[in-house]
């Protein structure tokens, strides 16, 4: 079946436009809807009017972070497109939380319409704006619970403007850096080995990744095969710590933590060979500068262990007694999950709490 015929937000291979924002929008059908960062539309004065050109249906402004994952926000979206017919377009400009936000509400608006990511940040960029999942989060027992309410909703088109990146900070270059490098360890032990010799500059970086995240979801664009979970390499613990920081800590830093955590989980178990922990954690902290270990450790030190076990579970319990499902790295480029009994990763605790290795 050609791609023509597939119905709005079914899989198709990813379709990147490079070029600046101007240019690219000149493409957009009239009548369409655009969900924008407020930030990026400060950030960028001729956003706005460059969209207004268009005859848009409406632009929908959000706070980027977290409180635009939230089903009050993705309201506001659906409100605003109830005149938009099916074979209207959703833009989503901004980082992942106003990508995720416009993914869900583009598979529910008429069943589905056709949706268009414009990541603004480099987070977004390499990750989460390809791969077709959108979610929004839920508030359980007090803490909020990262993308369990969810739908898979592919783009058809990214535009990848490095405009947007060049007022980024060196934090949210840094949590961006640390996806990529996540998936270049995890999928890529000659590209890794080419990093280690010579980071890659940003567009170089971009590219790589969103090559290495497709060669995956094109195996399995759906997660019915369980092949994307490698994509999970350091989240476990990562949103764990996300949510106790009540997502002060950006999500990057927090899989970049998380990754030092699933690497000190795989050595325990005898899944992660030393030299291969030692290197990627080596690497983690000369590439993008992962945070060290004292942060996770202020975090992990003052959240109460029920919260720890509830976020767990809502997250990836994986089985009947608590396992988590966890993705380990067996060698640079190669992965495993395995299931992690709670008392593997309560033995860590003492040292994850001290921000020490194991």
């Amino acid at each position: 079946m050609t791609t023509s015929f597939l119905p709005p937000g079914a899989y198709r291979p990813t379709n990147d436009r490079w070029g600046t924002f101007s240019r690219l929008a000149a493409s957009l059908p009239e009548g369409s809807v655009a969900v924008v960062d407020r930030t990026v539309a400060k950030l960028h004065p001729t956003l706005i009017s460059t969209l207004e050109a268009r005859k848009p249906r409406a632009i929908v402004q959000l706070v980027g972070g977290e409180s635009a994952k939230t089903f009050t926000a993705l309201e506001k979206v659906l409100a605003a497109s109830l005149s938009m017919p099916r074979s209207g377009t959703l833009l989503a400009v901004g980082g992942g939380t106003v990508g995720d936000v416009s993914t869900v509400a583009a598979h529910l608006l008429k069943r589905g319409v056709r949706l268009v990511q414009v990541p603004t940040t480099l987070l977004a960029a390499v990750d989460s704006s390809l791969g077709g999942k959108g979610a929004v989060d839920l508030t359980v027992k007090g803490r909020v619970v990262k993308n369990p309410a969810g739908v898979f909703h592919y783009a058809e088109e990214g535009w990848l403007c490095p405009e947007f990146f060049s007022t980024l900070s060196e934090t949210q270059v840094r949590e961006g850096s640390l996806e990529a490098w996540k998936m270049v360890i995890s999928l890529d032990a000659t590209l890794f080995r080419r990093y280690v010799r010579k980071p890659p500059e940003l567009n170089k970086l971009v590219k790589d990744a969103r090559g290495l995240k497709e060669r995956v979801c094109t195996q399995d664009p759906y997660e019915h095969q369980g092949l994307r979970r490698v994509l999970n390499f350091g989240h476990t613990f990562g949103h764990v710590l996300e949510s106790v920081s009540r997502f002060k800590l950006s999500h990057g830093d927090a899989v970049g933590l998380g990754m030092l955590l699933a690497l000190d989980v795989g050595r325990l178990l005898g899944v992660t060979p030393e030299p291969v922990a030692a290197q990627a954690e080596e690497a983690l902290a000369q590439g993008p500068g992962v945070l060290g270990r004292e942060r996770a450790a202020a975090l992990l030190g003052r959240a109460p262990m029920k919260d720890v076990v509830t976020l767990l579970n809502a997250d990836k319990k994986a089985g009947a007694k608590g396992e988590l499902r966890m993705v380990l790295l067996t060698a640079i480029g190669a992965t495993e999950v395995r299931d992690v009994a709670e008392s593997s990763w309560r033995a860590l605790w003492p040292a994850w709490t001290k921000g020490v290795r194991p």
